[in-house]
C-alpha cells in the first residue's frame, strides 16, 4: 500500500529522544512525499543514506575543543574536553564538549549520543525499504543495503563500547513495536551471549553482512570517497570481537575478568580476512595511492603524514585508513578556529589547545627499543633525540623551526604566558610547515580504523588466546603475533620484537596501566598500540576494555619545565633547569568504566537503569 509520510517523520525517534534532521534535497518540512520517492531511485536513496556518513563523529574535530583524548594522554587548559575528561567529569563530556555532546542547536557540536537512535532508525529504514528500490542495478542495490548494515553495526559499536549494553533494534520502531529492553541474551551456535556480548555478536553479524555486499574499492573514488567498504566492514567485525572478548566486557557479560579465548580466536580470523582483503585491493587503488603503501598494506613512512593531514586539496587518507569521516573543511579555519583545532599550541595555531602529557611522551621508546627513563630528561642526546621516529612525527618540540613562525619557545615562562600545559605541540594532525601564518590548503581527519590497528589487534588476539607470541591463527599463513607487531614497528624503522622484548621484562612504567606481573610481550604490544595510535581516540577505549584504567586514578599528569637561551640561538634548553611539574590529578573510579546515560533515556523504561555510580 502506498504510504504518504511527512519527510520529518522518517527521522522521528522514540518519545523523549526526538532528533531533527536537515531538510533533504531542500524539501520544505511541511511537504509530503512518499517512501517510493525517497527509496525508489538509487540517487535519492543514497542521498538519504548519506546522512549516516555525515553523522559519523571525528574524535578530534567534532566541535569546539572536542577530542576523545580523555585517558590521560593529553593536557589542556580549562573549558576543554581533555581537562574535564581527565577530571572524570563525564557529564561534561556528555552534555557540553565531547563526542557524545547532547547539543542540538549546532549540528557541528552534536555528537554520537544525540544522533545515535536517529542513525539506527535511518539504517533500519534503508533495510526495510530496500524492496522499494526499482531504479538501480544489482550492484547499486547491494551497495545501499551493505551501507545500511555497516552503519547500523558501526553506530552500535560506537555506543556499546562506551555505554554498555543497550537494546539492538533490527526493525523500525513504532508505537506498536517498542521492544526497548536494555538487558537481553542471544542464542547462537549453542552458546548464549549476554548483554554487551550479545550486542557485539549482533554488531559482528551486521558487519559480516555488510562485507558480503560492499566493494573492497568503490568505483569512481572521487565521487564515492569515504563510503564504507568490504575491508572496513571486516575490520570493524574484528574490532567488535576484540571488545567483546576483552576483560571489561567479558566481566560485564559473564562475571569473568579475563579474555574470552573463543571470541579472540574469531577476532584473529577476522583480522586475517581484513589484512588479506586489504592486500588484494591494493592494486585496485588510484595510482597515487599505490605508491604510498608497502607490501603489508601499510602506508610507507615517507607518505605517513597523508594518513592524517594535508596541505593540498587532496582527500585525507591512504588505503591504510579503512574508515574515517571525510571532510572538505580546508585552509585557515582548520588552523585558527577553535571549533576545529583540539591539539597543538598557540604559537603555531593561535589557539589554546591540548598538548601531550609527559608520561604519555615517555611511552615513545629510544631508537634502540629501550624504554625512556625520567633520568633522560636532563640529557640532550636522549631527551628528544635518538627516539622512536614517531616521537617527532607526533610532536613539535622546543627549538623546532616552522616556516613563517620561526623557532618554537616552549620554556615554562613562554608556555605559561601562552596558556599551554606542556612543552610540546601535537603535530600529528598538522601537515608539515602548516601554521596560522601558512595555512595553505590545510585539512585533517582522524582515522577511525586503519590497518595498523588490525595488525596490532591480531597480535593481541593470538597472544591472549594462546599465551605465546610465536603462535599464529590457523588462517594466517604462519603470521605470528610477533610478526604482526614487527610489521607495524618496521614501518617506523624500529627494532623488532626479539631485540626489544628484553627491555620490557619486569619493567613497567610508573603511572601507567602496566603491572609487574604482565608478560613482557603484553606490555610491549600494548605500548605499541599507545604509540602507533596515539591521539587517535584509542587509548581511553583500550585501558577501559583491559580494565586497567583505574590504576591511573590519582596519578599526577605532568609537564616538562625548563628555561631557555636566546632566540638567536634557537632557544636552547638550559639542561640544569629541567624538571617535571604536576599539572592535573587524573581521576578514574569504577563508575568511569561506562559513560553515564542522559536522564531522559533512564526515564523511558523501567528496565533502563543508569550506569553504576552515576
Amino acid at each position: 500500500m502506498k504510504q504518504n509520510i511527512k519527510f520529518t517523520g522518517l527521522f522521528l525517534m522514540m518519545a523523549l529522544m526526538l532528533s531533527s534532521c536537515e531538510d533533504y534535497l531542500d524539501i520544505p518540512l511541511e511537504a509530503e512525499i512518499t517512501e517510493e520517492q525517497v527509496f525508489g531511485l538509487y540517487q535519492s536513496f543514497q542521498g538519504y543514506q548519506d546522512q549516516l556518513l555525515r553523522n559519523v563523529v571525528d574524535y578530534n574535530r567534532h566541535g569546539a575543543r572536542v577530542t576523545h583524548a580523555i585517558g590521560g594522554e593529553a593536557l589542556s587548559p580549562g573549558g576543554q574536553t581533555v581537562v574535564n575528561g581527565n577530571n572524570g567529569d563525564y557529564f561534561y563530556v556528555l552534555e557540553n564538549r565531547g563526542i557524545y555532546a547532547l547539543s542540538e542547536s549546532d549540528r557541528f557540536k552534536a555528537g554520537l549520543y544525540v544522533n545515535m537512535w536517529e542513525n539506527i532508525r535511518m539504517a533500519n529504514m534503508c533495510i526495510q525499504n530496500i524492496d522499494l528500490l526499482t531504479q538501480a542495478t544489482d550492484d547499486q542495490r547491494n551497495w545501499l543495503l551493505g551501507q545500511a548494515y555497516f552503519f547500523r553495526g558501526y553506530f552500535y559499536y560506537e555506543f556499546v563500547r562506551s555505554f554498555g549494553t543497550v537494546p539492538y533494534l533490527s526493525t523500525v520502531i513504532s508505537s506498536e513495536n517498542q521492544d526497548m529492553m536494555r538487558h537481553w541474551t542471544y542464542e547462537k551456535n549453542g552458546k548464549t551471549y549476554t548483554d554487551t556480548q550479545a550486542c557485539f555478536e549482533k554488531i559482528a553479524e551486521d558487519f559480516t553482512t555488510a562485507a558480503s555486499l560492499l566493494p573492497s574499492v568503490w568505483p569512481d573514488p572521487n565521487i564515492n570517497w569515504g563510503r564504507p567498504t568490504k575491508i572496513a566492514s571486516l575490520g570493524f567485525k574484528a574490532k567488535a570481537l576484540q571488545f567483546s572478548a576483552s576483560p571489561l566486557f567479558n566481566e560485564q557479560a559473564t562475571g569473568s575478568l579475563s579474555y574470552d579465548t573463543e571470541l579472540l580466536e574469531r577476532c584473529a580470523a577476522a583480522c586475517v580476512e581484513t589484512i588479506d582483503a586489504a592486500k588484494l585491493a591494493a592494486g585496485s587503488q588510484l595510482p597515487e595511492f599505490q605508491v604510498k603503501i608497502n607490501s603489508d598494506g601499510l602506508t610507507r613512512w615517507e607518505a605517513y603524514k597523508d594518513v592524517f593531514a594535508t596541505s593540498t586539496d587532496l582527500q585525507i587518507g591512504t588505503p591504510e585508513v579503512l574508515f574515517n569521516r571525510p571532510t572538505d573543511f580546508r585552509g585557515a579555519n582548520t588552523i585558527s578556529q577553535s571549533a576545529a583545532r583540539s591539539y597543538s599550541h598557540r604559537q603555531i595555531t593561535g589557539q589554546k589547545a591540548a598538548q601531550g602529557s609527559q608520561a604519555y611522551l615517555d611511552k615513545f621508546e629510544m631508537a634502540d627499543g629501550s624504554r625512556y627513563k625520567i633520568a633522560y630528561d636532563t640529557v640532550p642526546t636522549k631527551r628528544w633525540e635518538n627516539r622512536d621516529p614517531r616521537f617527532r612525527f607526533c610532536h613539535y618540540l622546543n627549538g623546532d623551526e616552522i616556516i613563517k613562525i620561526g623557532f618554537l619557545n616552549f620554556s615554562k615562562i613562554k608556555t605559561d604566558s601562552d596558556g599551554a600545559m606542556n612543552s610540546n605541540a601535537i603535530r600529528k594532525f598538522l601537515a608539515d610547515g602548516v601554521s596560522k601564518n601558512n595555512s595553505q590548503g590545510a585539512g585533517y581527519s582522524t582515522p577511525l580504523l586503519r590497518l595498523a590497528d588490525i595488525y596490532l589487534t591480531y597480535a593481541e588476539a593470538v597472544f591472549e588466546s594462546t599465551g605465546s607470541y610465536t603462535a599464529s591463527a590457523p588462517t594466517a599463513s604462519g603470521m605470528t603475533a610477533e610478526d604482526a607487531v614487527n610489521i607495524v614497528r618496521a614501518r617506523a624503522g624500529m627494532p623488532n620484537v626479539a631485540a626489544t622484548l628484553p627491555f620490557y621484562e619486569n619493567n613497567p612504567q610508573a603511572g601507567s596501566c602496566e603491572l609487574a606481573s604482565d608478560p613482557a610481550f603484553r606490555v610491549l604490544y600494548r605500548n605499541e598500540r599507545n604509540v602507533e595510535l596515539s591521539y587517535e581516540g584509542v587509548y581511553w577505549f583500550d585501558i577501559r576494555r583491559w580494565k586497567r584504567a583505574h590504576l591511573k586514578d590519582g596519578v599526577q599528569l605532568q609537564s616538562m619545565n625548563f628555561a631557555v637561551g636566546s632566540k638567536a640561538n634557537g632557544y636552547p634548553v638550559d639542561d640544569a633547569t629541567v624538571t617535571r611539574g604536576d599539572k592535573q590529578v587524573y581521576t578514574f573510579k569504577d563508575q568511569h568504566y561506562w559513560m553515564p546515560f542522559s536522564t531522559n533515556i533512564t526515564r523511558f523504561t523501567t528496565d533502563w537503569e543508569q550506569n553504576p555510580g552515576w
